[in-house]
């Protein structure tokens, strides 16, 4: 199907919508310092994850590790590796930074632009596919996910393309439809879980809406949702018979179920319908308005229009997932987008009959002003790094032997991609039970100021459990997050850590200098910020590099 259809015009087509995507999504990407910016303007979330994926990635390169990922020392369970395995394998070859490491994500978000304008040229002239391309890159949301190394951009090109799969071939006639739908359907797994799941439920949907003489065959549906399986399973068995208990706990119990249907909202007492439509309202008004045009004539469509109810499975479904799923955020909208966009260039009237031009060339210089000033201007992308980046990457320099102590960390572990040692984070306020869980503190990974101060005598404990569960000698999580609980335990913890550095507000400086006054010296103010430095120290060879960390030169 894909390949006959790429000797025809058509190709020169998809390559120019696909070169121009990639200027518009990848321009200044090199700009954009690591979990910068927020992922959710609304919550003001910020972009912790990709550090925590580049990190895993880096460190897949470095190692040679592949088949489970790690950060700051413990194993990571709680997606499968398919989007670090994608960065991984370009900083294999190409370098080990962020622009490498950045690439496949802008390379889906190029992707999704070429299957919409595909999609849509199918059936309407090249204004009006060039409109839907530009109609997904003006969203505010769609450019600033697609340039950061998370997991939401490729999800949203799984699913995309699964459907184009389906409404190429809306019977299943080719073999080729269940190949490929099969095949990216598990790849949606390995890249994000559960939500995964999504161009499998959606498929389900739309079989009932079909209606007997027109859904696909049951045992053709059936074949695709073995592959899927065959495509996500193998990795989920492995984890499972080699890391089981790990695996359970963080896979199962505290992802799936402790993060998914059961999660209260970490930030918000919206309810999950309430809180995505001021989500969309906010970021995208005109969007929404102009889907909203579309819905009539998608009813009427609807008996004579497979692609009507195809769309309409497709927008459906996503929206019951956002609404009966625990946790939320803004940038979870990102499948629906290409539906909301879609709908709208083929079903809205505003964009149809005698002044259709007119009306695509508003859309285009309308959509245009957003798109690149989520590009290259503001909106997701202030600040451009997190405020503590410049502070640690000039303390990188120093080359220091010692492990380093954040205290109140607003850096979205954006130092665990820098060159360093060793990092441990200490939160001076009691940490949010619903980002960690209780083996957390079971194998000594989060550990009070009282059993941080005693680290060294409860070491064989933790260390004797964290064996028993399988993660390899020369691994030490232990005490990565201190969670001191009250300013007070300040001082303490910087007593008992003379061969320490440590990275404090500047706020504090009075306490800390005087807790430390024998054993650091500190540092003058860096943005808010100040290092207290152990008087006990010695530098790293030039050569050697933290297993975690990107390169910046």
């Amino acid at each position: 199907m894909c390949f006959r259809m790429a000797r025809t015009p058509i190709a020169v087509e998809l390559i120019t919508v696909g070169v121009l995507a990639a200027i518009a999504l990848g321009f200044g990407i090199n700009r954009e310092g690591i979990a910068s910016g927020y992922v959710d303007p609304l919550l003001h979330a910020g972009a912790q994850d990709e550090a925590v994926y580049g990190h895993a990635a880096a460190r897949m390169v470095r190692t040679g590790e592949w088949m489970t990922p790690i950060f700051l020392d413990r194993f990571m369970l709680n997606k499968p590796p398919l989007l670090m395995w994608a960065g991984a394998a370009g900083m294999r070859w190409f370098g080990i930074n962020p622009v490498t490491l950045r690439a496949p994500v802008v390379f889906s978000g190029v992707l999704c632009c070429v299957l919409v304008y595909w999609w849509v040229r199918r059936s309407q002239p090249v204004v009006a596919a060039v409109a839907g391309a530009v109609l997904l890159l003006g969203t505010s949301l769609f450019p600033s996910m697609s340039r950061r190394f998370m997991t939401d951009a490729p999800l949203t090109l799984f699913v995309v393309a699964a459907m184009f799969v389906v409404a190429a071939d809306l019977r299943w006639e080719r073999r080729s439809t269940v190949i490929l739908f099969g095949a990216f359907s598990g790849a949606a797994v390995m890249t994000k879980s559960a939500a995964g799941l999504l161009p499998l439920f959606i498929l389900a949907v739309y079989w009932v809406f079909a209606g007997s003489k027109d859904r696909p065959p049951l045992r053709k549906a059936l074949a695709a949702f073995a592959l899927a399986v065959l495509v996500a399973a193998p990795w989920h068995v492995y984890e499972f018979v080699v890391h089981k208990d790990w695996f359970v706990a963080e896979y199962v119990r505290f992802q799936l179920l402790g993060s998914g249907v059961t999660a209260p909202s970490r930030y918000t007492g919206d309810t999950n319908l309430w809180f995505y439509f001021k989500a969309l309202l906010r970021t995208d008004s005109f969007l929404l308005l102009l889907w909203a045009t579309s819905i009539p004539w998608i009813v009427i469509a609807w008996k004579r229009s497979h692609e009507a109810r195809l769309l309409a499975a497709w927008f459906l479904t996503a929206t019951a997932c956002l609404l009966v799923f625990g946790t939320r955020a803004a940038y979870y909208l990102m499948p629906l987008l290409p539906v909301f966009v879609l709908m709208t260039i083929e079903f809205s009237p505003l964009l149809r009959g005698r002044f259709a031009w007119v009306a695509f060339a508003v859309l285009i210089v309308g959509f245009g002003i957003p798109a690149s000033e989520a590009i290259w201007g503001s909106g997701y992308y202030v600040p451009r790094t997190v405020p503590p980046a410049f502070a640690l990457d000039r303390y990188a320099r120093l080359r220091r032997t010692n492990e380093l102590l954040i205290v109140s960390p607003d850096d979205e572990f954006y130092a665990s991609v820098v060159d360093l040692p060793k990092i441990r984070y200490v939160y001076l306020t009691p940490l949010d039970a619903t980002k960690t869980s209780a083996f957390f503190y079971r194998l000594g990974m989060i550990l009070g100021s009282d059993e941080f101060c005693s680290l060294e005598r409860l070491m064989p404990v933790y260390e004797q459990r964290l064996r028993a569960w399988k993660l390899p000698e020369g691994l030490h999580p232990e005490a990565t997050l201190i969670d001191s609980g009250t300013v007070e335990e300040l001082a303490r913890v910087i007593r008992c850590s003379p061969d320490r550095d440590l990275m404090i507000p500047e706020a504090f400086r009075e306490l800390a200098v005087g807790a430390s006054a024998a054993t650091h010296t500190a540092t003058g103010n860096q943005a808010g910020r100040f290092f207290l430095l152990s008087r006990n120290s010695s530098r790293r060879p030039q050569g050697s590099k933290a297993p975690g960390a990107l390169d910046r030169d």
